[in-house]
């Protein structure tokens, strides 16, 4: 496997999909004028299809509580949340380029086999991640439109209010009824939830991507410090050899905490969002399964049960991948410290075993991504974030 294979890899289908909706941080791009176009043309999609006419929905269906929980399940809490990732890419897409020129040298200056073997390690995994979280959001989507799809085509258009007769139920303040505006609206929702299904799913893994791509760095520099204070090796190296390979792995460490820095400052608050969304949509879909579907005769059977599962398992698997992702730096960042105690340093001179004490000190402040600089993504994360649905989905039914 070449190097540029190896890039494919690691981008997965972030660079692909990004691209298409005009988010994508290329450094090497200085004209930006068709991304910002593709940008602009999506948002005013959803924001003039989507998101405004779903909110002045609810307005009307405020007293009927299955639609309001239809509408804010469906459409509204997922959009917004997509759609503030989707501006939040767009905003930052300056930002994150010397991030991705970075990740692109990291590749282009691969020197050993075992370097290129370690990215790889990190590689497949997030190219894995990016496929497969695309993928669930693409079923999640064809299934949700394809009952609607399905509903709308069996419903008598006189007999039912007109938000009824469009893929997500909303407010228009003209007639739609006829079929021609039937057909440009329901389009252009499809559209608008295309985009917005990539935008949600896309952000998330493209930070998976570049924060496992750290780890991967990480791992190489374990190895690169093992190796200079290996006895074997240092007894045919001269003081300055010592002192400049140790250089170049201090200044690495440094350029990594440096991108990780970078991209928290970019996401945290955009992951404080997504943590409390996700809490909402999981404790809104539990009272869906409940007091809906359960109570259907036959409910188990039913269509929006598949639904259901592919949607709850598409916020689980997003929130998931945070807490991670976010568990995986912690743990590489102490273990280098841990490695540069752990290694031969007590073969070397005083002087050079002190230089070590630069990247432990380094690491003794732990790289972390947060929610809003408050709360840090790990494993023990995600069981609170659970309990936190739970409990709230236990007090909604019991106040309903």
């Amino acid at each position: 496997m070449d190097y540029d294979t190896g890039l494919k890899v690691a981008l997965g289908w972030n660079r692909r999909n990004m691209e298409l909706i005009g988010v994508w941080p290329e450094p090497t791009r200085t004209d930006e004028r068709l991304p910002n176009f593709k940008v602009l043309f999506f948002m005013f999609l959803i924001f003039l299809f989507g998101i405004l006419p779903e909110n002045v929905n609810l307005y009307f269906i405020w007293g009927d509580l299955d639609l309001v929980m239809e509408s804010l399940t469906m459409a509204n809490v997922p959009a917004v949340n997509a759609t503030i990732k989707f501006i939040y890419a767009w905003y930052y897409k300056e930002s994150l380029k010397p991030v991705i020129k970075c990740f692109y040298d990291d590749w282009y200056n691969v020197k050993t086999e075992e370097e290129k073997a370690l990215m790889l390690k990190m590689a497949k995994p997030a190219k894995f991640i990016s496929v497969w979280c695309s993928m669930l959001g693409l079923m999640m989507l064809v299934a949700y439109h394809a009952l609607r799809i399905y509903t709308i085509f069996r419903t008598d258009k006189a007999s039912v209010n007109q938000d009824r007769l469009i893929i997500y139920p909303v407010y228009f303040p003209f007639d739609i009824r006829p079929t021609s505006r039937l057909l440009i609206i329901n389009s252009a929702q499809v559209i608008a939830g295309y985009s917005d299904t990539i935008a949600y799913t896309t952000i998330d893994t493209f930070i998976a991507m570049l924060i496992m791509h750290i780890c991967g760095q990480f791992a190489i520099l374990k190895k690169k410090l093992l190796r200079l204070m290996d006895s074997d090796r240092h007894g045919s190296k001269g003081m300055d050899d010592f002192q400049r390979e140790l250089a170049l792995i201090i200044n690495k460490h440094e350029q990594l905490n440096g991108l990780a820095t970078t991209i928290e400052e970019c996401f945290s608050m955009l992951l404080l969002i997504q943590l409390l969304f996700c809490t909402i949509e999981i404790c809104l879909q539990g009272f869906i399964l409940l007091n809906v579907i359960l109570q259907n005769e036959n409910g188990i059977f039913h269509f929006q049960m598949v639904h259901f599962i592919i949607f709850i398992s598409f916020v689980l698997v997003h929130i998931y991948l945070y807490c991670y992702i976010g568990e995986m730096l912690l743990v590489q960042n102490r273990e280098l410290s841990d490695c540069a105690y752990e290694s031969n340093w007590y073969n070397v001179s005083p002087p050079e075993a002190r230089c070590l004490l630069f990247i432990m000190k380094r690491s003794i402040r732990p790289l972390r991504l947060t929610a809003g600089k408050f709360s840090t993504f790990s494993m023990e994360m995600f069981s609170s974030i659970l309990k936190t649905a739970m409990g709230y989905l236990s007090v909604l039914l019991t106040v309903i």
